[in-house]
């Protein structure tokens, strides 16, 4: 990738941020003129004769008045056939863009992890076709239609959820598509300039963020399996080879912002926050916070391994089962991935004379993989009653995976530049007992579903060997060096939660 299509990627995402903030401090403006009109709660009455739809009016002006005497902040904003208690709350939009705004932040700042995601994909799963994107991105959302026509109730009818759905469609298709054909930015395979933003991701994610909003409260595996349909969809698009790391974050982020925005307007408009919404207190929804959940961040090394470059990705399956309502125990099945830098080198010796079509040579590394599985203890405490802090201690076990180390050089054939790999050596990563730790803040969206930010440290000493390639075939003896490679890491990323 040249340095000026890096620039137009940098710019396009700064500018996609600005419209994201943008739209964001809209949402809080006219939020706050809005707010003076009281979200309401519908308490119908059913259709009876007229005297008995009296007579309950009645009772239930008796009712309210009653309350009123005791406390201010319930009103009656009118009591005509059905009774309406206007409920006075603080406005807590910005806690729904906190995940899209972290995404579209490591959308913005994800720049160099884009040619290692690839380097990635290219490694381990160079012949991945799939056309189950294409179906998975939509999957959430027929879903929902599904359990509605089915008479599932959710958080609203079948009407609402129909606008809901429509506006988020409508202001995710604007965005997606307005910044694609004014960032340009071409596409990994290199046929086409409409790669950022991902719109099957934000499709996706939308359709998640929708599905999770009508079901999630009614039981989180909903919420589960739509984000889980969303996150497949994303990765397929890298894995396809269709998309950049940093396409795909932006998408997400518009997606869920999309859905959040949507549900914003139609909210305001039926002056209520569902047709069955009812809101919930993570101190009284669990009395034991064990849980599952999926993580993805960037890693990078604390030891000063100058070699290594800049960020690394992790990925982690995570459960813990608690004991009482702050101590538990469980453990993680996680991988992680470092790159290297491309060593700037001389492979000649000063009396040899360099070719002159051959230049820029360069040792470039494949980079180290590390599997592990640790166990231990967990620790948590609710704040407030969406918020939960957890803290854990692990032990366990980690092996690695090594790679090539390659030449590289630039051969100058005819005036054409072209890049040509001469085989080298290769390294192999042993096991090695592990220790770690970390903590997270989970931000509760439903009684039983979670998104948490997360910071772990983790601390290995394997053995590793480096050894001629085995390209050379005549070499009987090809080990060269062998020792201890300490691996001490620390990551950051986002876990979807499910608590059971």
């Amino acid at each position: 990738m040249t340095q000026l299509s890096k620039l137009q990627k940098a710019k396009w995402r700064l500018l996609a941020a600005t419209i994201v903030f943008f739209l964001f401090t809209t949402g809080i403006c006219a939020r706050v003129i809005i707010v003076s009109e009281r979200s309401c709660v519908n308490v119908a009455i059913p259709t009876l004769k007229q005297e008995y739809r009296d007579s309950a009016a009645n009772t239930s002006r008796g009712i309210i008045f009653s309350v009123l005497q005791q406390n201010d902040q319930i009103g009656i904003t009118d009591v005509k056939d059905s009774v309406y208690l206007g409920l006075k709350y603080k406005d807590v939009f910005w806690k729904h863009t906190i995940a899209p705004s972290v995404l579209l932040g490591l959308a913005v700042v994800s720049g160099k992890s884009d040619e290692n995601v690839r380097a990635i994909r290219n490694r381990y799963t160079p012949g991945f076709r799939s056309a189950l994107d294409n179906y998975t991105q939509y999957a959430p959302a027929a879903t929902v239609f599904a359990l509605k026509l089915s008479g599932v109730k959710g958080r609203n009818t079948l009407g609402r959820s129909a606008l809901n759905w429509g506006g988020g469609m409508a202001i995710m298709g604007g965005l997606v598509n307005g910044l694609k054909y004014s960032a340009r930015v071409m596409r990994p395979y290199g046929t086409t300039r409409n790669s950022f933003p991902s719109g099957h991701t934000a499709t996706a994610f939308m359709n998640a963020t929708f599905m999770h909003k009508e079901y999630g409260q009614e039981n989180p595996l909903y919420s589960v399996l739509g984000y889980s349909m969303a996150a497949y969809t994303g990765i397929s698009r890298s894995l396809n080879n269709r998309h950049w790391l940093s396409d795909i974050l932006a998408g997400a982020g518009i997606g869920i912002l999309s859905s959040e925005l949507s549900y914003l307007i139609i909210d305001n408009f039926y002056k209520n926050k569902g047709d069955f919404f009812t809101p919930f207190d993570v101190n009284k929804e669990l009395e034991k916070p064990s849980f599952l959940s999926i993580k993805l961040g960037n890693a990078f090394y604390l030891d000063g391994l100058r070699s290594f470059e800049g960020l690394g990705l992790e990925g982690a399956m995570e459960v813990g089962y608690f004991l009482n309502k702050k101590w538990g125990v469980g453990g993680e099945l996680g991988f992680m991935d470092m790159p290297f830098k491309q060593d700037f080198i001389d492979i000649f010796d000063k009396d040899d004379e360099l070719p002159a079509d051959i230049t820029n040579t360069r040792m470039d590394v494949q980079s180290l993989g590390f599997a592990s599985l640790m166990v231990g203890t967990y620790y948590s405490k609710t704040l407030g009653t969406k918020f939960i802090l957890q803290g854990k201690i692990l032990t366990g076990f980690g092996t690695g995976i090594g790679g090539d180390i390659n030449i590289k050089a630039d051969q100058n054939t005819d005036g054409v530049i072209s890049e040509v790999d001469i085989p080298f050596m290769e390294y192999k990563v042993g096991s090695s007992w592990m220790i770690g730790g970390g903590v997270s803040i989970t931000g509760m969206v439903a009684p039983t579903f979670g998104l948490s930010l997360y910071v772990d440290y983790k601390y290995a000493n394997p053995k590793v060997e480096t050894s001629v390639s085995k390209y050379y075939e005549d070499i009987y003896d090809r080990l060269l060096d062998k020792g201890h490679l300490p691996i001490s890491s620390l990551s950051a990323g986002l876990k979807i939660v499910s608590f059971f």
